[in-house]
Order: C-alpha cells, then sequence, then structure tokens
C-alpha cells in the first residue's frame, strides 16, 4: 500500500455563507447531448468546476463511438435557479447493472476521476436536501430508473466541494495519487525526488539518449498521434494478454474514440486527449497520456517498452518530462489516477481520497441499495488487502485466459 510514503490530502472545502441563497427550482433531464451543450457551455462562462472528463468534447465523442453504438441512451440531468440560469450538470448514461435500469458517468473504467459541472456558488451552498430534490425530479421524470451508479468521485475540486458527498456513499475500491506544482519544472523534481534518484535517472536517460532519433515529444501533428498509438495499442495488447487481463481498449468502440479524442481539437493545439512519448532507435519507450481542465493535468492510459530498453526506467523518465512540462505550463496540480503502483509514489505522494455513490431512483432501487453497497463496500475490502487483492487477481487472470483459450477455440 506504500501508507509511509502518502500524505493525506484534503483540500480545504470553502463553506457557504449565510448569505448564500442557491436553490434548484427546475431540474431537466435530457436525452441528447446536443441540446445540453448550451448548459455545458453556460457552466464554464460562470467558471463551472469539473474533472476533464466531464467535459462536453470528451462526453460527445465517447457517446459517439463507444455508448450511442451499444444502444445506450444518455440521461444528462440539468439543475436551474429561479432566474433560469444552470446550476448544475449531470451528464450520465443510461445501462442496466444485472436486472436494474441505471445511470452512471460516460466511460466506465476510461474514466478514472468524476465530477460533473457545478456552477461555483452552487457547490458551495448545495445541502443535502437539495440532492435528494433533485434526484426526486430524476425519479420523476424517468421512472424507469432504478438508481444512480457513480463511481471514483473525488470529495473536492479546485477547493471546491463535492455535492455527491452529502449523499450517502462508500469509500472508493482505489485512491487517486496527485501532486502539487506551483513552482517551475526543475523545482518540482528537485522537490520530489531525492538527490540520489535523480543521479540514478540521469544516469539511464544518458544511455536512451545514445538511441538513434531518442527523444522526448508532445504529439503535435495527425502523423506523430497515429504513430504513437499504433505502438500504445500494440504494446497494450501484449502486456495485457500476458497478464491473463481483459484488454479494455479492445471493447467495441474504444479505440475508435481514443484515436478521436487525440485528434480533435489537435489543429489549434488542444487535443481533448494529449500524448506524450519518449522515443529513440525506431521505438515508443514509453506514453503517457492526459486531459486537463486548466488547472490540473490527469493522467490516463499509459505504456512501455518490453523490449531491453525497459532496463532503463523510460516511463519514469518521461514522466520527469511530463511533469516538468505541467508545471511550466501553469498547471497547478498532476495527478497520475487512482489504483496502487510503486511508479506513482515517485512523484505523486499525496493521496486524494475517491467514494462511489448508488442512489436509489425506484422501489426496487431502494430494495437493492443496501446489499449493493455492501457488496461494493467488501469488494473494496479485499482490493485494499495485499494478500486477498493478490489472490483475486490471480483468480482473474486464470479465468480470463480460460475464456481467452475458448474464445480462440470457437475462432477456428
Amino acid at each position: 500500500m506504500n501508507v509511509a510514503l502518502r500524505q493525506m490530502h484534503l483540500e480545504p472545502a470553502e463553506k457557504p455563507g449565510a448569505a448564500l441563497s442557491v436553490r434548484p427550482v427546475r431540474v431537466e433531464v435530457f436525452q441528447d447531448i446536443g441540446q445540453a451543450a448550451r448548459y455545458w457551455r453556460e457552466l464554464d462562462a460562470a467558471g463551472g468546476i469539473y474533472s476533464p472528463y466531464q467535459a462536453y468534447d470528451w462526453v460527445r465523442l465517447w457517446h459517439q463511438h463507444v455508448s450511442a453504438p451499444a444502444g445506450q441512451v444518455p440521461c444528462i440531468v440539468v439543475g436551474f435557479d429561479e432566474a433560469g440560469a444552470a446550476l448544475f450538470l449531470w451528464p450520465l448514461v443510461r445501462g442496466t447493472f444485472g436486472p436494474l435500469q441505471v445511470a452512471s458517468f460516460f466511460g466506465g473504467k476510461h474514466a478514472t476521476l468524476n465530477v460533473a459541472p457545478w456552477r461555483p456558488d452552487a457547490a458551495r451552498a448545495f445541502t443535502a436536501s437539495d440532492m435528494t430534490m433533485a434526484l426526486g425530479e430524476v425519479a420523476r421524470q424517468r421512472p424507469a430508473l432504478d438508481c444512480l451508479m457513480l463511481s471514483n468521485q473525488p470529495e473536492s475540486w479546485r477547493r471546491l466541494p463535492n455535492p455527491f458527498a452529502l449523499l450517502p456513499h462508500q469509500t472508493g475500491t482505489e485512491d487517486n495519487f496527485i501532486l502539487r506544482l506551483g513552482l517551475p519544472g526543475p523545482q518540482i523534481i528537485e522537490r520530489e525526488i531525492s538527490s540520489t534518484m535523480r543521479s540514478r535517472l540521469r544516469n539511464k536517460e544518458r544511455k536512451l539518449a545514445k538511441l538513434q532519433d531518442y527523444r522526448y515529444a508532445k504529439a503535435a501533428s495527425a502523423e506523430e498521434v497515429d504513430r504513437l498509438l499504433n505502438a500504445f495499442f500494440q504494446q497494450k495488447a501484449s502486456k495485457l494478454t500476458a497478464l491473463g487481463i481483459e484488454n479494455v481498449f479492445a471493447q467495441p468502440g474504444v479505440e475508435d474514440f481514443v484515436r478521436a479524442a487525440c485528434h480533435d481539437g489537435l489543429a489549434d493545439g488542444k487535443p481533448v486527449i494529449e500524448l506524450h512519448a519518449l522515443e529513440g532507435d525506431g521505438d515508443m519507450l514509453a506514453l503517457f497520456s492526459g486531459i486537463h481542465d486548466g488547472h490540473r493535468f490527469t493522467s490516463s492510459f499509459n505504456s512501455h517498452t518490453a523490449s531491453e530498453h525497459a532496463r532503463q526506467s523510460p516511463g519514469l523518465i518521461l514522466l520527469q518530462h511530463l511533469i516538468t512540462d505541467c508545471a511550466d505550463r501553469g498547471f497547478e496540480s498532476f495527478d497520475i489516477g487512482p489504483g496502487e503502483a510503486r511508479y506513482k509514489t515517485f512523484f505523486c505522494k499525496e493521496f486524494e481520497p475517491i467514494f462511489d455513490s448508488i442512489l436509489p431512483l425506484s422501489a426496487r432501487g431502494r430494495a437493492v441499495a443496501g446489499p449493493l453497497r455492501a457488496f461494493f463496500k467488501l469488494k473494496c475490502a479485499i482490493k485494499r488487502n495485499p494478500v486477498l487483492w493478490q489472490i483475486a487477481y490471480n483468480a482473474r487472470a486464470v479465468l480470463n485466459r480460460i475464456k481467452g483459450r475458448k474464445a480462440e477455440g470457437e475462432q477456428a
């Protein structure tokens, strides 16, 4: 768990003042993302806070390539104040969980941090009663929905509270790792990494620098994006197959989404997903992708070479370049995403608590909410216990290998 390296991270949430009176007086549920686009723009203009996984373009592209082809229907919940201005926007999509009809954030496992768009004053002032009122309106307008299942939610974002934390929730299965910036890149590296480790990484990079055409690059052209993604998908598939882990990038539409998101906005220097890579000797040595809201850079998927060059820690070297780039661009913070991995604590030593919500809307949803919460608490306990998690991990790997061999046999 690397507990010794962690420091508890709780952003100081601003408390609502007595003069604030921000209450939802109307809630509307949209089934078309385009119809709700104006409210994303309205919240942006009002300084809205949200994770980049809930940004309009990310959601639009995910729905276009993944959820729409799967037959899933958007459930975009917008709350309005007395003047008719948007207070919040919950970008959800309808799906199933066993026999239940549920609404969740777009992206599934690919959306690692979820904070719906909120107007800042609403995020400060909302109460549990306000949230319950909004949920009641969703239940009234969409009676077929049994519950909301919302995962990977930070308790705050940009020093503002996440109002979903006011409702019943449980600790997420993993914590998020975060790094405060606020200094020039080289000073960040010096602050976070010991002189001994910096020396080791410099020596390793000197060896990589001898490779032909060695370079650190942020993809800036369509050709670079395609080359890096081709290498990434190949590297990732090989690694996951060897580990017996399901390749989530092979799920229908996901690769098309990733490619579209890396190209969308690239011509203006603002791609939805950025690609940062180390290359040398015709090999993609390491890759980190990321998205941002202009304040925090959130790392997404990553990969590294399986060649002999892996001994030189290209992933850690790339992280140094990426963090330096983020600091020099003026981002306030950098996070490397939820999940335990030793490399994450080299730079991101603070951790950010993550919670999940199961919020019933129907009688059936209320009947199963308790057992579902107990199930996810058990899952959390297993994943946070190294021994139990290793047993579960090994069992899952064996089952995935059996499933893979069965699929190969059916194709033959």
